[in-house]
């Protein structure tokens, strides 16, 4: 008797916690299982950083953009002295020409020291002036110094020819090589003004037909081409150098 009553107190006591351990589900179906949700990690986007250039190759094309640099003035340069000898070698030979022509005029006989190169000597009937001894003397001296290469001396000394025989026998001379040099170093109004006044001046002299074949190409230079054209055609229309000169800048430019 009292073993059957421990044993419903027992089975009294042990029966509330086989309630709560027993699984709750519908007859017929199986127990449902939700599993716990797994975190996913999220990648993160980054933009993409461009590498910058190993110091090395950016000093690497530093110096090599320097060497172009430097080739390229170099080039400028050797260009640059061509130029400047192309110029003084077209004055030496025009020199040269004017000197056999000077000769041809003279009868032949080449130009000597005492009598300055590149003068007419039949210009006496252009000239009211006799050539005094410091008048030769002086010119004589301006277009050695323009012979030499001198050119700034020889400016120099040609206007002051200019100034001190303004009635002299080689005034125009003086202008026209004023001009000339004026020419050679692209200053085209000083030109324009130094063969205007042969042109207008000195119509007879034989410096008259190479200074308006001069005075042509100053005008086409500076853009007026009518007095060029002007200019050129009446130095063609002769029968000289100059005219066969004229007649082919008129060809090629016009």
């Amino acid at each position: 008797m009292r073993a059957t009553i421990a044993g419903i107190l027992l089975f009294t006591f042990l029966l509330p916690t086989l309630h709560a351990a027993a699984p709750v589900s519908e007859i017929g179906s199986a127990p449902t299982y939700t599993p716990s949700p797994i975190p996913v990690p999220v990648p993160v986007m980054t933009p993409p950083q461009q590498s910058a250039p190993p110091a090395g190759d950016a000093h690497y094309q530093m110096q090599m953009l320097e060497d172009e640099v430097r080739t390229l003035r170099g080039m400028v340069e050797e260009l640059n002295n061509e130029v400047r000898q192309l110029k003084a070698r077209q004055l030496e030979d025009y020199m040269d020409l004017d000197r056999r022509v000077s000769g041809l005029v003279s009868g032949g006989a080449p130009a000597s020291s005492s009598s300055p190169q590149g003068v007419d000597q039949t210009s006496s009937a252009v000239e009211s002036v006799t050539p005094a001894g410091d008048e030769t003397a002086h010119y004589t001296n301006a277009y050695n110094q323009l012979k030499a290469g001198k050119t700034a001396e020889a400016t120099a000394l040609f206007k002051e020819h200019i100034a001190l025989y303004p009635s002299g026998a080689y005034t125009a001379n003086a202008h026209y090589w004023l001009g000339e040099i004026y020419l050679l170093q692209n200053q085209l109004e000083p030109a324009r003004q130094a063969f205007s006044t042969i042109v207008n001046s000195y119509p007879a002299h034989r410096k008259a037909a190479d200074a308006t074949f001069k005075l042509g190409q100053v005008y086409h230079m500076m853009g007026d081409n009518v007095k060029a054209k002007a200019m050129l055609e009446k130095a063609a229309a002769g029968n000289d150098n100059a005219a066969k000169l004229a007649q082919r800048f008129l060809q090629q430019n016009f």
